[in-house]
């Protein structure tokens, strides 16, 4: 059996780590490209990487998380800068996760289209959400205040353009419940045509 690689991906705070939980524990592998970068954090030669293009953001030979963030999320260069060096490295070892598996393998991806990965993958499910619901959400979670969450939005994928890729919407509007029963559906029609 082959590897079916399905993206899970979406704007901050539209669901995407409530719909992998739920893929999860419905018995598929799922693997992160967040998880993969809290590792890489903690790897020497990626700190001396980040340290040399970021000192201020490196200290005691540790990578200072939210002093990056202020940096990054503040200046769109040094964006792309972290991207270039952060993306390939949580893409290959994503992609190295994925092919230890057969069957159907699911990932969240939060910077998909960002990054231009979409090809990568046979499927991508967008979770899409109300944008205030969204804020209020990333607000709660991060312990941040609008004008940064707003800050983070505009510099993420515009889903309302047409998007590459075979793409399925997978609206979070309602209760985690529902969220649950639509995953499940998504989750037969990927295992019919796939399985």
């Amino acid at each position: 059996m082959d590897t079916i690689k399905i993206a899970v991906t979406g704007g901050i705070g539209s669901g995407k780590s409530s719909v992998a939980k739920i893929i999860r524990e419905k018995g598929f592998p799922v693997f992160s490209c967040d998880e993969i970068n809290k590792q890489l954090l903690t790897k020497k030669d990626y700190i001396n990487r980040i340290e040399k293009i970021f000192p201020e953001a490196v200290e005691g030979g540790k990578i200072i998380k939210s002093r990056l963030a202020e940096i990054v999320f503040s200046d769109e260069t040094a964006l792309k800068k972290l991207n270039s060096v952060s993306h390939p490295l949580i893409m290959n070892e994503l992609n190295r996760q994925m092919n230890s598996c057969k069957g159907l393998v699911f990932a969240e991806v939060p910077l998909l289209f960002e990054g231009g990965y979409e090809n990568l993958f046979h499927k991508i499910i967008v979770v899409c959400r109300e944008k205030e619901q969204r804020i209020l959400s990333v607000m709660q979670r991060d312990h941040s205040d609008r004008e940064a969450v707003l800050s983070r939005i505009s510099r993420q994928y515009d889903y309302s353009q047409p998007i590459p890729g075979s793409v399925i919407f997978l609206n979070n509007d309602s209760t985690i419940s529902e969220l649950e029963n639509k995953v499940v559906d998504l989750l037969n029609e990927f295992c019919k045509e796939y399985l």
